[in-house]
């Protein structure tokens, strides 16, 4: 496996990172944070927000780290705050096509809350597949929209 962020997001993922930590710890240094930081500031969003399975959050960390790179830094720069939450759409919508569904409950169709179901999902390899996917492509486009010039 190269280096690239999206690589390194994945394997952070597969070592037993959330969803939303891998994308975080492998993007936050770009925008100055460090990896502990990004480890909690992932740690409640995983699982669609708590388990509770809204937005995915691999995606939600995206937006995070977009934010972090893009948004205001003072109240009265509304330009930036618009410039972000269109950058931020425009990011959702496209992981959204990417991977059919911004949220959690339609990626993985099983209740994730319920620790059985959980655990079956986990030895039939349900996030093995699903959650890999969904990491390694938010990532993808989460390179996209840092390297552009806004």
């Amino acid at each position: 496996m190269s280096n690239s962020k999206s690589e390194i997001a994945l394997t952070y993922f597969i070592e037993g990172a959330s969803c939303s930590q891998a994308i975080m710890a492998a993007y936050g240094p770009i925008v100055g944070l460090t990896i502990e930081q990004c480890l909690q500031i992932g740690s409640g969003l995983g699982g669609g927000i708590g388990r509770k399975q809204y937005i995915c959050g691999a995606i939600n960390a995206g937006a995070i780290i977009l934010g972090l790179k893009f948004g205001n830094k003072d109240l009265g720069d509304i330009d930036s705050k618009e410039l972000v939450r269109d950058i931020t759409g425009k990011f959702v919508s496209d992981c959204e096509m990417e991977l059919g569904s911004s949220q959690c409950s339609e990626l993985l169709k099983v209740d994730i809350s319920i620790a059985e179901e959980r655990a079956k999902a986990k030895d039939d390899g349900l996030f093995d597949r699903v959650c890999n996917n969904a990491v390694l492509k938010t990532a993808q486009l989460l390179e996209i929209y840092l390297e552009e010039k806004y």
